[in-house]
This record gives structure tokens, sequence and C-alpha cells, in this order.
């Protein structure tokens, strides 16, 4: 009898330490095609995946026009020489002239054949994409719009943060939620919810909330957003779209110590947010203040957020950052050493082992796109000497792998 016991003893000890050892990450035995999480790390195919990237918010729109799609191959076949990995974009179009949803749950077929070029030819060269889902700002309709929308259908409605606790409203974005992640692509015949070319999903774009300061709404709000995009796509990583503000207790890390009703902690805190993200805007934030100082801030910024992001167990990509050729005495030399600044902070935070996953700048045009551009953007084809400076962070991040 004691012998048996023991036997059964190791038996159950080596149960224990295999499933300790190969039940973690779950998702990558799962699905070894889809980015995952590993500890504070992301990972893909059993390696550590470090995101160097770009935004380019427009790649829908180019794409819905046979006449421009070749912007959208463009970009990705820079993005590919230069080993970038991963863009952001905009899933959306509430309303306006060119919509991809121009009233609740009614969609432009065109504009979804775009998004669907977009994710197939994203697919052909390499790179992943991060998927907003709605923001925050009405230049594309936006909470704003959603807002408009109830109001047509009989609800007594004053403020566009109604976007975030009213019940029609919130009704709205979780349909929409389902029609987009459902959508069967009409390129590759994969369901967006079944593509591994799509890195994340991202909630709402840059979320305030400036009628509710004690972060309520938004916690609430997010905590049930995510859950219903958890009930549809269990494949696909999730952030919120956070620019990084904190909340009451520690708005004094904010710019200028203003609360937006939001908090980097409690947000990210919540169940099926998988990373956290910052955005990187000093010039605008701290106006009046030098070129240098504003720099300095940005990697005050950073570091504060890595240290959270530690505490919170979760990487950390920089969303957003850029600089402006409005900033006073620029010149592509300022950007380029920006760039490199940033990109800096994040390659020794991620040397050292630490959460910081990747950046993405904004924003990349190609040629001939000046009406997108808005100060930030960054052209390749004329900037060799910014080219070279995010090929090296590409390279020398692709070697942590």
């Amino acid at each position: 009898m004691l012998m048996k016991n023991s036997f059964i003893f190791i038996l159950v000890a080596i149960l224990i330490i295999f499933l300790n050892e190969f039940s973690d990450p779950i998702r990558a035995s799962l699905n070894s095609n889809f980015v995952y999480i590993d500890g504070t790390h992301f990972a893909l195919e059993g390696k550590p995946f470090y995101l160097n990237g770009f935004n380019s918010y427009w790649l829908m729109y180019m794409a819905s026009d046979p006449s421009t799609r070749n912007k959208v191959t463009n970009i990705f076949q820079q993005a590919s020489k230069y080993k970038m990995n991963v863009a952001r974009t905009w899933a959306f179009a509430d309303g306006g002239s060119k919509p991809l949803q121009s009233a609740p749950g009614v969609y432009n077929e065109q504009m979804f054949q775009g998004l669907d070029f977009v994710i197939s030819e994203a697919k052909n060269y390499g790179i992943h994409l991060i998927l907003s889902l709605v923001d925050n700002f009405e230049a594309f309709g936006g909470k704003k719009q959603y807002v408009a929308w109830a109001v047509q259908k009989g609800q007594q409605l004053t403020s566009d943060d109604d976007f975030f606790t009213n019940p029609m409203v919130k009704e709205f974005y979780k349909n929409y939620v389902k029609d987009v992640l459902t959508r069967v692509n009409k390129i590759t015949n994969m369901a967006y919810k079944d593509d591994p070319t799509i890195l994340s999903w991202e909630l709402i774009n840059e979320p305030r909330c400036p009628s509710d300061l004690s972060g309520k709404t938004i916690q609430n709000w997010i905590t049930e957003m995510a859950g219903h995009l958890r009930s549809i796509d269990t494949n696909h990583l999730l952030e919120i779209g956070l620019e990084g503000f904190y909340g009451n207790d520690k708005k004094q890390y904010n710019p200028n110590s203003i609360n937006y009703g939001t908090d980097f902690i409690s947000n990210n805190q919540i169940t099926g947010i998988d990373f956290t993200t910052i955005h990187i805007y000093p010039d605008q934030w701290l106006p009046g203040s030098t070129p240098e100082a504003q720099d300095n801030w940005a990697s005050q910024w950073i570091q504060a957020h890595i240290d959270d992001s530690k505490l919170l167990k979760k990487p950390i990509l920089i969303g957003e950052f850029g600089k402006s050729s409005n900033t006073t005495g620029y010149n592509i030399e300022m950007r380029d050493n920006y760039f490199g600044k940033i990109y800096g902070n994040i390659f020794n935070c991620a040397k050292n082992g630490d959460p910081c996953g990747g950046g993405l700048f904004w924003q990349l045009l190609d040629q001939g796109m000046e009406n997108y551009g808005d100060g930030y953007e960054v052209v390749l084809q004329a900037s060799p000497s910014t080219d070279r400076v995010i090929l090296l962070q590409s390279l020398r991040l692709s070697k942590l792998s």
C-alpha cells in the first residue's frame, strides 16, 4: 500500500510540473499563428515578438477606391522593406460623406471591401494590424455620431459622453463590434475574428470622459465592452486605446495635472485587456515649453508607464508618437533625433527584459498624399535619414527575438 501511494504521489507531482511548465500561455498552444501574451511580452510561434510599426488611419479609405488602392500596397511594401511589422488603422467611419457605417447596422459594402483589402494586403507583406473600432473624436463620426443616431430615434441626450452610458447607444456599438468581428473577408474568405493577420482590436481611439472625472463611467464601459468583444472573439488580443492619462490619485503625472476621466491603472486592470498603451504628444500637451523640455518629459512619461505596466504585469505599447513640423526650429534631423530617443527608450527597456513591446509612430503617408498631412507625417521615399532610424530599430528589436 505504501509503495502504491508513493507511485501515485510521484505521478501527481509529475502532472503538476507538466501543467505548470506547458499550460501557460494556453493561447499559444491552441492558436499558434496568433500573436499572444507571454508574461509581460508579446509572443508569436513560441518566440518573443517586438513591434516596430506605424499608424496610417486612412488605409480603409484609400483601399475602398480602386484608383487609390495602390497607396495601401505601396505603404505595406515600404514598411516591409524597413522591417516594420505592425500597422494601426481605423476600422470605422461612422456617418459622413464616405461612411463604413451610414446608420446603426447599415454598411457601405464598398468601404467594407476596402477593409478586406487592407487585411489581405497586410498579410501579403507580413504586417500585423491593430484595428480601432470607434473614435472618441468626431472627425470620423465617433461617439458624437453614435449619440446623434440615438437622438434621431427619440433618446433625450445632451452630451457626447452619453456614448458611454446610454443603453441604446451601447447597443449600437455592440452590434457594430459583432458585425465587424464576424465579417467574412471577400478576398481571404476568412472571418476577421479568425484571421491572425490582426494582432489586436482596440475598443476606442483615445477615450476621454470629461463629464465624469471619477473615472467610473469609462471603467464601467470598458468592462462591459471588453466582455462583449471577448464573447465573440477569443483569438485576438484586446487593448483599450488609452493615451496613458491617470485618474485623480496620480493626476499630477498628467500633462498640466489635467484629469480626462480615464485612469491608466484601473482601466488596464480590467479582465480581458491584454496590454497597455500610451500616446506621446508633449508638443500639444505642453505648449510653450522648449523642444528639449518636451523630449525630456516624453522620456519620463514612458518610464512612468513602464513602471506601472510592470506592476500590472502586462506589456506596454507606445501606440502613437511623432514630431510635428510645426515645432519651433523643426527640421528632419530634429525628428530623427526624437525618434531615436523614443526608440532608445523602447529598446533599452526590452533589452533589460522589461515590458516594452514596441512603438508605432504617427503617421506614415505615401507620396502624393499631401492632403492627409497633419505635420507629423513621414514619407519614407522623401526621408532617407528617417528610413535608417526606423530600420535600425526594426533590426535591433528583431535580434532580441
